[in-house]
């Protein structure tokens, strides 16, 4: 039985290996596609956030006090002084991202301040466009400036600029951000790569998957090797086993185009453009084979329901729309976990795909329980086996192999 097991998976490795098309599109082409993709996005996060940094901020003031004008310049920004009658045609700037800030003062501000007594305080009216990012850059930068000027006001007011600030934060403090190294380093992987690597590994088996069952049924070469002295559990097996190991490969790919592509996406996130991988990912042997044995308990999953779908279908298409609501399912339960924050129940690692992302996102977080890995492998063992069960009893029954 081992024997004939082997012939079919090395016959079904075969067909993979010797079709260039097939080659190139599942093995290769997706950790190009990554690399390019996230490439691109480097860049140009890169570009925009350095766009933004060397963009001069023009500030529209009107009525302002000489000091506060001098304080925005001194701040990087250029100051124009406008009259009451333009404040309309500004705003208008502004609303089409042809201008930056405005600020409107109160035209007795000075006097006010230097003769407050209480009631009814001087105001300045600011205006800027938070869907534009040189507005809301110098928005910022305006901000911050009006915050010093207020508080140089209130130690004028008060006879020492000191009296201004009540107390320090952190004057001496160099340990102020206490934090895992490790646990920081992991915080974007596990938000990013738990569903990235689910999707592929679906996506990986389900473009094969199809071909190799439903495909062969649609072509006659099914019925050919069903009428074979070969047992039907052995073709079933066989065809699992062959599966599984494809769509082990298809994921392996997109995970090095990941592990590639990592610093780009990083860098967008960051901004490091000098940024090291080996400093970046601070994983050890032990994390990489409890990745490793998530993946190959969810791969099982995968490939069962992949294959029950296909043996079911009369051809590619019918099994192509059998998966669909099975990908979007997988792709839901890889979603609900990327921003998740709360720290799950064990009880949680044993549900089937959401357990297996949930335990690679501990894993990638060093927060992984040895007995919410076990868990999670061992219930994805017990479906796999569920589901290669059902492939079994659905080849031996002839309407269904037979498109009867």
């Amino acid at each position: 039985m081992g024997k004939m097991i082997g012939i079919i998976v090395k016959k079904e490795l075969r067909r993979l290996f010797t079709d260039r098309r097939l080659v190139f599109t599942t093995l290769i082409l997706p950790p190009v596609m990554l690399i390019v993709l996230y490439g691109v996005i480097g860049i140009g996060a890169r570009s925009m956030i350095t766009d933004v940094e060397e963009h001069v901020s023009t500030v529209y003031t009107v009525e302002a006090p000489d000091a506060l004008n001098q304080a925005i310049a001194a701040a990087g920004a250029e100051v124009e002084t406008v009259g009451t009658g333009e404040v309309d045609g500004i705003k208008e700037q502004i609303l089409q991202g042809d201008a930056d800030v405005l600020l409107v003062v109160d035209p007795e501000f000075e006097s006010k301040v230097l003769n407050y007594e209480g009631g009814e305080k001087p105001n300045i009216d600011t205006y800027h466009n938070p869907s534009e990012d040189y507005s809301s850059s110098a928005h910022y930068l305006v901000q911050q400036v009006l915050g010093a000027y207020e508080n140089q006001l209130l130690g004028e007011r008060l006879g020492n600029p000191a009296y201004a600030s009540v107390f320090d934060i952190n004057r001496n403090n160099e340990e102020a951000e206490v934090m895992d190294d490790r646990k920081a380093s992991g915080r974007l992987l596990s938000m990013l790569l738990p569903m990235m690597i689910t999707i592929f590994l679906f996506a990986g088996a389900m473009s094969l998957g199809p071909d190799s069952i439903a495909g062969e049924k649609e072509r006659g070469t099914m019925a050919t090797l069903l009428m074979t002295p070969v047992g039907r559990n052995v073709i079933a097996f066989g065809k699992v086993i062959s599966l599984g190991i494809l769509a082990f490969l298809s994921a392996l790919s997109s995970f090095i185009g990941i592990i590639i592509a990592l610093p780009m996406l990083a860098e967008s996130m960051t901004g490091d453009l000098g940024m090291n991988l080996g400093e970046f990912i601070q994983y050890g042997p032990k994390d990489y084979l409890m990745i490793l044995a998530i993946l190959i308990a969810l791969e099982g999953i995968f490939v069962g329901l992949i294959s029950v779908a296909s043996v079911l279908a009369k051809n590619v298409k019918e099994a192509g729309t059998y998966l669909m609501p099975i990908y979007f399912v997988v792709m839901i339960a890889a979603f609900s976990n990327m921003y998740s924050t709360k720290t799950p129940e064990i009880v949680e690692y044993a549900i089937p795909v959401y357990g297996s992302i949930l335990a690679m996102k501990s894993v990638l977080n060093f927060e992984m329980p040895m007995v919410g890995l076990l868990l999670n492998v061992g219930a994805a063992l017990v479906v796999t086996v569920i589901l290669v069960y059902v492939i079994k009893t659905l080849f031996e029954k002839e309407s269904v192999m037979f498109n009867q």
